[in-house]
């Protein structure tokens, strides 16, 4: 990675852990809407940068602000949370990296059903061990995907949407130039 790609990797990083942090109240627990997910889909515009930026920052977000009381559960949402948005994000731009709208829309769904998936199914764990509380594991899933699909599809895909089209349009200048 050059510099400019590691600028903007640590940029992604710290808006995922920043809304992570300052929205704690919505992006944890069985029913949630993790706003910062809203993020994942810049890999499909961004590549590379954009996932290693969702992947850190996700890890860095739930370390800091997990409601778990315990170091241990905290740690265990870090790592399997950090792996679901490296599988989503990275899948994403396998789907649609430089491929069209049709392509992000695709990305953008298999983008909810990983996260959803992955986290919904260890987030079941969480509950359990941190509350004492006993959830089915699609319950769990089930809990998850209507957040995924506010954050990734109506927040992400436009988001994503947006950067694809103003790095087009610089990539267009700069051959020009």
């Amino acid at each position: 990675m050059n510099a400019r790609n590691i600028a903007l990797a640590g940029f992604v990083a710290a808006a995922y852990a920043e809304l992570v942090i300052t929205l704690p109240m919505i992006s944890f627990l069985l029913f949630q809407v993790r706003v910062a997910d809203a993020l994942l889909m810049l890999s499909t515009a961004m590549g590379w940068p954009a996932i290693v930026g969702v992947t850190l920052g996700c890890f860095i977000g739930n370390v800091l602000a997990a409601p778990w009381g315990s170091a241990l559960l905290a740690a265990i949402d870090a790592v399997l949370g950090s792996a679901a948005n490296f599988v989503a994000s990275y899948l994403a731009y396998r789907i649609a990296w430089r491929k069209g709208v049709r392509h992000m829309v695709a990305a953008a769904a298999a983008e909810t059903l990983v996260v959803s998936v992955i986290v919904g199914a260890y987030l079941k764990y969480l509950l359990e061990w941190a509350f004492n509380l006993e959830v089915p594991v699609w319950l769990s899933i089930a809990g998850v995907i209507p957040g995924s699909v506010i954050s990734i599809v109506l927040l992400g895909l436009p988001l994503s949407m947006l950067v694809s089209k103003h790095l087009s349009s610089e990539r267009g200048k700069n051959r020009n130039v």
